[in-house]
């Protein structure tokens, strides 16, 4: 959901600029053609790649499980190039939910989880709305999760419970 904007904004553009070539090429009151090549590339575009990009998206969510036990998470994922990844629970740093505006339209979010090795920043949410995988470096994402409220809840209970409660150094 959060690379839809994206998407539109890149077939429009193309769309656009395929089109407006058209201007550029030919010399003023020149009349265009429906069967120009510029013209077709442009619709194409237009029509073509949002299509292809969420037909995509929409067989990698087809082929997305997340499986969650007392002490791990375990994902599968993709289509065309197949991800797995487990993360110990132990493990996770940090819990983030992020809903968008259009997740947040038809009742989705998105669950990051960070490892010590993940790093800090916002960076992995670029990488999601781009429709990078979300089993890269050592965190993971849960995309466009129903009930996401629910999810990051029992998520964070979980963590909670597999920290380790030993004694901590103080300096």
């Amino acid at each position: 959901m959060a690379q839809l904007p994206l998407q539109l904004f890149f077939a429009l553009w193309a769309g656009g600029f395929f089109g407006g070539l058209l201007s550029v090429i030919l010399p003023a009151g020149a009349t265009v053609r429906v069967g120009s090549p510029f013209v077709l590339v442009g619709i194409a575009v237009l029509v073509l790649f949002p299509a292809v990009t969420l037909a995509a998206r929409w067989l990698n969510y087809g082929n997305t499980i997340y499986r969650v036990y007392s002490d791990r998470i375990e994902i599968e994922e993709g289509f065309l190039t197949q991800h797995r990844k487990e993360i110990l629970l132990a493990s996770v740093r940090e819990i983030n939910l992020r809903r968008g505006i259009l997740q947040r339209l038809v009742g989705l979010g998105s669950i990051y989880l960070a490892t010590p090795a993940t790093g800090q920043g916002p960076w992995w949410s670029t990488s999601a709305i781009v429709g990078g995988t979300s089993t890269f470096g050592s965190g993971a994402m849960l995309m466009d999760l129903a009930n996401p409220n629910i999810a990051y809840e029992q998520l964070r209970e979980l963590v909670e419970r597999a920290r380790p409660t030993g004694p901590t150094l103080a300096t």
